[in-house]
């Protein structure tokens, strides 16, 4: 099971000077004019190792492009030609000085080796309550089940002390650097699935970080943080408020995770955040106003114009209320029904159609006004699965699948293929500005242009 992690935060109006998923979240970008053919070979204006995998987006600020690195890493390129200018690692060791490091890598090693005796029991456990199910009045099985949990509760409880700084499970797919980066301008946030927020300036000088919250979920954490204002907001399992200046909590608000980002929009006047998980959060205090929207399983949510589109097999969209005092009507403006899929990218909503696509490459085409299909036709992108959100550039839809196969076609209410593309692996979104195209495959980065 894979999360859609890498797509999410759709559709919101920054705040100005704002740049993160997507660049603006709405994964449009009217002024670019970037080729519509490349490849390996062809059309690369440069290509730069990374460290490691990662499946964020880049964002560009200014003269610089940033992204994310396996398991804690931010990276900062030229954008020019792709040189690294500098790395930093975002580790629960970072947050400490030199003697608390030390001790929490001691503590870590202590805890790597009891979880080493825990393994072969929980395998020796799961083996013998599958003979216990044929053979359910076998008081020998009962007994060595019985055992086995002793053993393993016992080895839990002596990791306890050592919890603070465990990493939380993930999937190997997803790992820990799927959210993205977002910059004011002059200073770059980043978040990870590991739950640790930091604030760097631009030429990598660290301003502060800090542990917001471990995520729960065994297949880990996506949500990229979104900035408005002084407020760097960020959606763990609970969603947060941070001081940009210093890191510190200004509101917690009760959530449940989920894998899709925070999208910003007004409801009665008042800005809030809308997360995947279907609550309604006051960005000012953190009051949640609702937490009765409809539940995305795995993207995020559209806001355009007063209404919020919620893309999934059972599409809904929900009109926001405008006047201030005004409850949300959590009855349904329109509903849809889409192909029965699991919709791991986010959506695009462009001239009043909204283009989905699930993670098996059946891409719809629906109606913003009343939730009609325009249009569903099952792309040939080959075998792997769609986890990059679709994109406008200039004049031209762009949709890709982690195999690193790209279709650019034209929008509108009929099918249009332009031509198809193939890079390495990638899960990230395309970026765009000017001429040129950024993608972060899984082992390199790339710009996509003449040189």
């Amino acid at each position: 099971m894979l999360l859609l992690f890498v797509c999410s935060l759709v559709a919101f109006t920054s705040a100005i000077g704002a740049v993160g998923w997507r660049t603006d979240g709405a994964g449009k970008y009217p002024a670019a004019k970037p080729p519509t053919k490349w490849s390996a070979n062809a059309n690369v204006a440069w290509k730069t190792p990374m460290p490691s995998w990662s499946n964020a987006t880049p964002i560009i600020v200014g003269d610089k492009l940033f992204v994310c690195s396996e398991p804690t890493t931010l990276v900062c390129a030229n954008l020019a030609d792709g040189k690294i200018l500098w790395t930093r690692t975002n580790t629960y060791f970072d947050m400490l000085d030199a003697a608390g490091a030390a001790k929490a890598k001691s503590d870590n090693t202590k805890a790597e080796a009891i979880s080493r005796k825990i393994a072969p029991l929980e395998h020796e456990h799961r083996k013998a309550r599958r003979q216990s199910r044929k053979s359910p009045n076998d008081a020998d099985l009962k007994e060595k089940i019985r055992n086995l949990n002793r053993q393993i509760r016992a080895l839990k409880d002596q990791m306890k002390p050592f919890a603070k700084y465990r990493m939380p499970k993930t999937d190997k797919t997803n790992g820990y650097s799927s959210s993205t980066p977002v910059s004011d301008g002059k200073h770059v946030y980043v978040l990870f699935g590991t739950g640790v927020a930091a604030c760097y300036d631009l030429v990598g000088n660290r301003k502060w970080i800090k542990l917001i919250e471990k995520p729960t979920h065994g297949y880990g954490h996506s949500a990229s943080p979104l900035l408005v204002g002084d407020k760097l907001l960020v959606h763990v399992v609970d969603v947060f408020a941070i001081n940009t200046k210093t890191g510190e909590v200004r509101w917690r608000a009760k959530s449940k995770q989920c894998w899709g980002s925070l999208v910003q929009a007004k409801v009665g006047g008042a800005d809030v955040v809308i997360t995947s998980s279907g609550y309604a959060v006051r960005i000012s205090d953190g009051e949640v106003l609702t937490d009765r929207l409809p539940f995305l399983q795995y993207n995020s949510l559209i806001v355009d114009n007063g209404v919020a589109y919620f893309i999934q097999p059972q599409a809904v969209a929900v009109k926001l209320p405008k006047d201030a005092g005004e409850k949300i009507n959590h009855r349904p403006f329109w509903r849809g029904k889409l192909k029965k899929d699991r919709y791991y990218a986010s959506p695009l909503l462009h001239n009043g159609l909204i283009y989905a696509i699930t993670q098996k490459n059946v891409l719809s085409v629906i109606d913003a006004k009343d939730g009609a299909l325009v249009y569903t036709r099952k792309l040939s992108l080959g075998g792997g699965t769609v986890y990059p959100s679709i994109t406008l550039a200039g004049d031209y839809l762009y949709v890709s699948i982690d195999n690193g196969t790209t279709f650019v076609l034209k929008p509108g209410r009929e099918y249009e293929e332009v031509s198809r593309n193939k890079l390495e692996l990638f899960r990230s979104s395309p970026v765009f500005k000017g001429k040129r195209l950024y993608i972060r495959g899984y082992k390199n980065l790339y710009c996509i242009g003449k040189e």
